[in-house]
């Protein structure tokens, strides 16, 4: 055989097959690696028939660990309405059946965009995992899986879905600011030693690690003991200036770097503070940047070419190569409702130069996002 001629991929031996099909752990890599021919399909189980929903034990029966998965998705060139680039999150209901949830939120999503493909065939499109998202649901019985009342951020950590989970470790804030956690194998949660007085934020994996934020700017590594180890300094220096009025921080990691989105809602224009223009009500955001070389923080006044988008449950960025028609150094976020039965305004604020805009849709009624909308 001519050593320079390609031989098929079916060839490769089954115990590399295996290592290679070992190491997917997402849904969609899964189902189309085992979608290539005979050899590759049968080098790796099946998909559980459910994948998004995992019991747990909690403080209810029945508590179950359930997940959502942002894509950026991009439709085929021969496509009838022509190219398109969007972001939507799906819960997998069951093997082959995936519900379109709020990109903001977790509401279903009744109607969708008439330019959106009727099928979703993931062997033809082109799929890029960007997030998961968490939350803790119980069975209602009478509703089915509702969320769990009083806990605004969960974590799993590592990511093993599609693995085994004698691995993982759940994390999760309640509604007082609280951190706890559950290792496999444990019968209870725990919460994590730290002062009464600690109110924390939000978490994220960085660099391999769980990190938390709290209310005074001060972001915590756990280790694996489950001891808080915090950063030399807070977002704010050495000063450990945190201000009353913000309205909450958000852990980003972006391109390998760690950041912390503090924001704030002001009443008027403050002329004193240097960025601050708008005579108006509106949001406002600070962002800061990790330097690993000089382990200090730094307010940065650009993304790059990212965009940040703050979600309920899981923020995240979108990196250039995704982005279509969004624009980058912007940070998407979304207003909270007054009732169930409000819409959702989705608003983008310029890095550049500080404005505020509102987009030309409601992400309740759409549930997902054109990029080439983002404008």
């Amino acid at each position: 055989m001519d050593p320079t001629e390609r031989r098929p991929s079916s060839d490769l031996p089954p115990d590399i097959l295996s290592m290679i099909g070992g190491r997917l752990d997402n849904p969609m890599d899964i189902l189309r690696f085992r979608s290539v021919c005979s050899p590759f399909r049968s080098s790796i189980p099946p998909l559980r028939r459910n994948t998004s929903r995992v019991a747990f034990p909690g403080p209810f029966a029945a508590v179950f660990l359930c997940w959502s998965t942002v894509y950026a998705l991009e439709t085929p060139e021969g496509a009838a309405s022509g190219p398109a680039r969007w972001l939507l999150k799906l819960e997998e209901l069951e093997l082959g059946r995936v519900r379109i949830l709020s990109l903001f939120s977790q509401g279903r999503m009744a109607f969708l965009p008439r330019e959106f493909p009727k099928v979703l065939d993931f062997l033809q499109f082109r799929m890029v995992e960007i997030c998961r998202e968490y939350t803790l649901d119980y069975d209602s019985r009478t509703r089915g899986l509702v969320h769990v009342e009083g806990i605004r951020k969960v974590l799993m950590h590592p990511d093993c879905v599609g693995s085994d989970l004698d691995r993982c470790s759940v994390y999760f804030i309640d509604e007082y600011g609280q951190l706890a956690y559950w290792r496999y194998g444990d019968e209870n949660w725990s919460h994590l030693d730290h002062p009464e007085d600690f109110v924390f934020d939000d978490i994220a994996v960085y660099n391999g690690k769980v990190c938390a934020v709290d209310y005074f700017g001060l972001v915590w590594e756990i280790n694996e003991s489950f001891g808080l180890q915090p950063f030399p300094t807070s977002i704010y220096g050495s000063n450990s200036n945190h201000h009353p009025d913000d309205d909450g921080k958000y852990l980003v990691v972006s391109s390998g770097d760690l950041y912390v989105v503090d924001t704030y809602y002001r009443d008027g224009a403050n002329e004193s503070h240097p960025f601050y223009t708008v005579n108006t009500s509106m949001d406002y955001f600070r962002v800061f940047r990790w330097d690993r070389q000089r382990r200090r923080w730094e307010e940065v006044r650009s993304l790059g070419n990212s965009a940040f988008f703050l979600c309920k449950h899981r923020s995240f960025a979108l990196p250039p190569c995704e982005l279509g028609g969004c624009h980058g150094n912007c940070i998407y976020y979304a207003e909270e409702a007054d009732s169930i039965f409000s819409m959702i305004d989705v608003k983008v604020f310029s890095l550049a130069d500080r404005s505020i805009k509102c987009l030309d849709f409601s992400d309740s009624i759409l549930g997902m996002m054109n990029t080439s909308r983002l404008k």
